[in-house]
């Protein structure tokens, strides 16, 4: 079990770093990375949603989008069957809307970046599970303490206070209601309503992570067992 668990997260670390070096290189300098308000204006007198897409952003849209589906699909038919099957599932079609809504509702930009800062403690997590199953505590024990810093600063601080206030508050200030009576406030309710879903899981998954720290603190430092119990044994086996 532990080298079946072991291939999953190698794959999905693998995948997770990738992503993250590519949606960094993508928008590191662009002006949208620094300031929330560029999401939505620009270049020259654009304004959201009739706003021109970068063949490179539309590069990052699809390979997280082949992610997910991927996702999906190895969640039903090949990955451990985990306790919280339901949200997962439930996370990656919300991902894979997203995904396509914010494609073709011309949310790229603001998309791009919540990309990046769900990649960047995916990253942490995988690196701590990889360390786990090979017997390397300490590796484990570091990467999951930053899993759950970045965690905090990125999901619960940035993501609803800087992304999720620009989208809800920000974009209503240079919208041509007038241009966009319609089909505005259809964008407008359906992209924010996936991401406060997503928000939802997040609080979720951080309660899951206290627990976690807790079980981590009675025993002494170690990293306890995945909180997302297997419905699977646990012994170990070769494949």
């Amino acid at each position: 079990m532990k080298i079946r668990k072991f291939k999953e997260s190698a794959w999905k670390g693998v995948y997770f770093l990738s992503a993250e070096f590519l949606a960094l290189a993508v928008t590191y300098n662009e002006p949208w990375f620094t300031s929330t308000m560029n999401f939505w204006v620009g270049p020259g007198d654009q304004i959201w949603p009739d706003q021109t897409m970068k063949f490179k952003l539309k590069g990052v849209y699809m390979y997280a989008a082949g992610f997910y589906m991927y996702s999906i699909i190895a969640l039903l038919f090949w990955e451990t069957r985990r306790s919280d099957f339901g949200l997962s599932m439930t996370h990656h079609i919300a991902s894979v809307f997203l995904i396509v809504m914010s494609y073709i509702f011309r949310f790229a930009r603001v998309g791009s970046v919540v990309l990046a800062v769900h990649d960047a403690s995916d990253v942490f997590l995988e690196v701590g599970k990889i360390s786990k199953y090979s017997g390397r505590q300490l590796l484990a024990d570091v990467s999951f303490l930053l899993f759950v810093i970045s965690w905090v600063i990125l999901r619960l601080i940035y993501f609803p206070f800087w992304i999720l206030w620009s989208t809800s508050y920000e974009i209503v200030h240079i919208l041509n209601k007038e241009r966009h009576k319609f089909y505005g406030p259809i964008y407008y309710y359906v992209f924010n309503c996936l991401l406060f879903s997503l928000l939802v899981l997040h609080i979720y998954w951080f309660v899951l992570m206290k627990r976690m720290l807790v079980k981590q603190i009675q025993s002494k430092g170690h990293v306890g067992d995945d909180i997302r119990s297997d419905s699977e044994s646990d012994e170990e086996h070769d494949d």
